[in-house]
C-alpha cells in the first residue's frame, strides 16, 4: 500500500476543510477524500437560474453528470428516495456532496451558542451536558469567526445571555433590510411573554467589505441556495487554502470511502474508498494509510461510514438526531416592506433562547425573513394565484402582486431538540453501487410541540402590535403538529465523557480507537439553538490543534 499520509480528512465540507488548511499548514501530509466532485459556481448559479422550481438543492441536481450520483440529498425528492423514513415523523432537512460541503447552501447566519446550552443537564435538568464550556469554546469562537469572516456588531452581542466575547468581529454588520426597522419600530424593546424584546442584526459569514479576496455583498437574494459573487463564505474558501498551504494538501474528489479499518487495539490502519467517474459510470478501488484519520462527512454518513466499518461498537453510533424543528408566521403588513433586497435574513430576536423555561419546552430563536413569505408562499405562488385564481389582467394583475409583494413579512422561529435515542440514523440498505443509505427514525417530540404552541400565540401578539389583520389572506400561523426542517443536521455521534453514552472525547477523539477523530455537528451532545456551522468550525478547529500537537511530538 503505498498511499500514505500523515492524515487522512474524510469530507471537504467546512469542519474537513479547515482541519486539512491547519494541518497541511503545519506542514503534515494531508489527503482529502471527497464524495462529490468540484463545481465550477458560474454553472451552478446558471442551473439555478434555468431552473423551474427555485428549491434549496436545484443549483446541485445536475443528473448529465450522473444520475446514480446524489449530489443534493433532498428528503422530499420521492423519486431519489436517499433516505429510507421509518417514521413516525419525517426527517426534513437535506444536504450537499460537493467540494465545499453543505455551506454552498447554508444561509449564513453564524451566531454563537449560549453559555446555558453547554450545561442543560446541571441547569434545567432536560438532556446533557457538554464535556467542555463556552469558556473552553471562546477563543475558538474568535478564530473560527475570522476564518469565515463574520460581519457582526462587538457592542450589540457581546455579553447577550452570557455570551461574552473576547474579540470584536471582522467586519462590520451587514446593512438591515428595510422590512427589520418597519418590524423594529412595533417590537424593539416591548414586553412579550415578560420578556423584553430586541430586534439584532444577526452575525453573518458574508462580507461587508471585501475580505480575503471576496467580494463584499452585493444583495442578490440568493443566499440559499447560493451566492453569485462568493460574498458569503463556503467551505471552497479552506479547501483552496489547503490546497495552497506550505505543503498542500492532496483532494482526491468523487472519492466514496467504504469502510475504515482496525486493528486489535483499536487503530484505524487504512482507509478503503472508490473513485468514480462520471462519464463511464466506472469505480476504481483504492486504499491509502495514515498516522491519523479525521471523519467529517456529515451527521448522516458520517455515522453510517462508522456502522459499515463496525467502529465504536459499544458507544451510541447514530443515535440522537437532531434539528432545529421551525415553524413560521406570515403577514401582509400594513405599509410596504420591501423584501427581496438583500441577504433573506438580516436581524433577529433572541431573547427566548434561554432560560428556565427549558424544563419543560424548547428555546428559539427567531428570524426576520427579508423573502417574502419563503416556503409558506413563494413569489411564483403569489403570481400564479392572481392571474389563475383571481382572473386579474393589465392594470389590476400589476397592483395586486405590487401590494401582496412589497408586504409579505415573515418571521420564524428555529427550536432546539433534546438528544433521544429513539431519533436515529441506521444503515437502510444498499445503493447499486453497495454504497448504504441512511434509514432514518424520527418522531416530533412534545417537548418542540409545545414551543410551536407558544410561537403562535408569540406571533399573534407580535402581529397585532404591528397592526396586520386576523383574515386568512393577512396571516397565517405554521400549525403547531407540523415543522420545517432547518437543514441544520446535527447529533449522532455525539462528545461525551463516556464510550457507552458518546462516541468521541472532548477533543473529538474516538473513544475506542486512538487515532481516528470527528469533526462537524454529529458531535453536539445537544443543539442550542444557533445555527452550527460557527460552532462546528470552532470545533474543528480545536481538533485540528490536538493533531497538529500530537504530530510535531512524534517528530521531537
Amino acid at each position: 500500500m503505498k498511499d500514505e499520509y500523515d492524515v487522512i480528512v474524510v469530507g471537504a465540507g467546512v469542519s474537513g476543510a479547515m482541519i486539512a488548511w491547519k494541518l497541511a499548514e503545519s506542514g503534515a501530509k494531508v489527503l482529502i477524500l471527497e464524495a462529490g466532485d468540484h463545481r465550477d459556481r458560474r454553472q451552478m448559479v446558471g442551473t439555478f437560474a434555468a431552473a423551474t422550481n427555485k428549491a434549496p438543492m436545484a443549483p446541485y441536481v445536475d443528473p448529465s453528470r450522473d444520475p446514480h450520483a446524489p449530489f443534493a440529498i433532498d428528503y422530499a425528492d420521492k423519486a431519489q428516495n436517499h433516505y429510507i423514513q421509518s417514521g413516525p415523523s419525517d426527517f426534513k432537512s437535506g444536504y450537499v456532496r460537493l467540494v465545499g460541503g453543505s455551506t454552498w447552501h447554508f444561509l449564513g447566519n453564524t451566531p454563537r451558542f449560549v453559555p446555558n446550552d453547554f450545561r442543560m443537564k446541571t441547569k434545567y435538568r432536560v438532556g446533557v451536558d457538554w464535556p467542555l464550556s463556552y469558556d473552553n469554546l471562546e477563543s475558538w469562537y474568535c478564530e473560527a469567526e475570522r476564518e469565515m469572516g463574520v460581519a457582526a456588531d462587538h457592542d450589540e452581542w457581546n455579553n447577550v445571555l452570557g455570551a461574552w466575547r473576547s474579540e470584536p468581529f471582522p467586519m462590520t454588520s451587514i446593512w438591515r433590510a428595510y422590512g427589520d426597522a418597519i418590524v423594529g419600530a412595533s417590537l424593539d424593546g416591548q414586553v412579550f411573554k415578560d420578556v423584553k424584546v430586541s430586534i439584532r442584526s444577526t452575525p453573518q459569514a458574508r462580507n461587508s467589505r471585501p475580505y480575503q479576496d471576496r467580494p463584499p455583498c452585493a444583495g442578490n437574494s440568493s443566499c440559499v441556495p447560493i451566492c453569485p459573487i462568493e460574498a458569503k463564505y463556503d467551505a471552497s474558501v479552506h479547501v483552496r487554502k489547503a490546497l495552497g498551504a506550505c505543503r498542500p494538501a492532496e483532494l482526491s474528489e468523487r472519492a466514496v470511502v467504504k469502510r475504515l479499518f482496525a486493528h486489535g487495539g483499536g487503530r484505524i490502519t487504512h482507509v478503503e474508498y472508490e473513485r468514480w467517474e462520471a462519464a463511464k459510470e466506472t469505480r476504481k478501488k483504492m486504499q491509502a494509510r495514515a498516522r491519523f484519520y479525521v471523519l467529517a462527512a456529515h451527521a448522516i454518513e458520517t455515522p453510517l461510514i462508522m456502522l459499515e466499518s463496525g467502529l465504536s461498537r459499544s458507544g451510541p453510533v447514530g443515535l440522537n438526531l437532531m434539528d432545529h424543528l421551525q415553524g413560521y408566521g406570515g403577514a401582509i403588513m400594513p405599509q410596504p416592506v420591501f423584501p427581496f433586497r438583500g441577504p433573506p435574513v438580516t436581524s433577529g430576536i433572541d431573547e427566548f433562547r434561554d432560560g428556565d423555561f427549558r424544563t419543560e419546552r424548547a428555546a428559539f430563536r427567531i428570524s426576520i425573513g427579508n423573502d417574502g413569505w419563503g416556503r409558506m408562499e413563494a413569489l411564483e405562488v403569489t403570481i400564479k394565484k392572481v392571474i389563475f385564481e383571481d382572473r386579474l389582467t393589465g392594470k389590476a394583475l400589476r397592483e395586486a402582486v405590487n401590494h401582496r409583494a412589497t408586504r409579505m413579512l415573515r418571521l420564524s422561529y428555529s427550536t432546539e431538540m433534546l438528544p433521544e435515542r429513539r431519533n436515529r440514523v441506521s444503515v437502510g440498505g444498499y445503493d447499486k453501487y453497495g454504497n448504504p443509505r441512511p434509514k432514518i427514525e424520527f418522531s416530533f417530540p412534545d417537548y418542540n410541540r409545545k414551543t410551536f404552541e407558544f410561537g403562535n400565540t408569540l406571533f399573534n401578539d407580535f402581529f397585532d402590535r404591528m397592526g396586520v389583520g386576523r383574515g386568512e389572506d393577512e396571516r397565517q400561523l405554521q400549525k403547531s403538529d407540523q415543522y420545517s426542517g432547518a437543514g441544520h443536521i446535527m447529533g449522532t455521534c455525539c462528545m461525551g465523557s463516556s464510550k457507552s453514552d458518546s462516541v468521541v472525547d472532548r477533543n473529538g477523539r474516538a473513544h475506542e480507537h486512538p487515532n481516528l477523530f470527528l469533526a462537524g455537528a454529529s458531535l453536539f451532545p445537544t443543539c442550542g439553538t444557533a445555527n452550527p456551522t460557527l460552532t462546528a468550525a470552532a470545533l474543528a478547529l480545536r481538533t485540528a490543534s490536538v493533531i497538529r500537537n500530537e504530530l510535531e511530538a512524534r517528530k521531537s
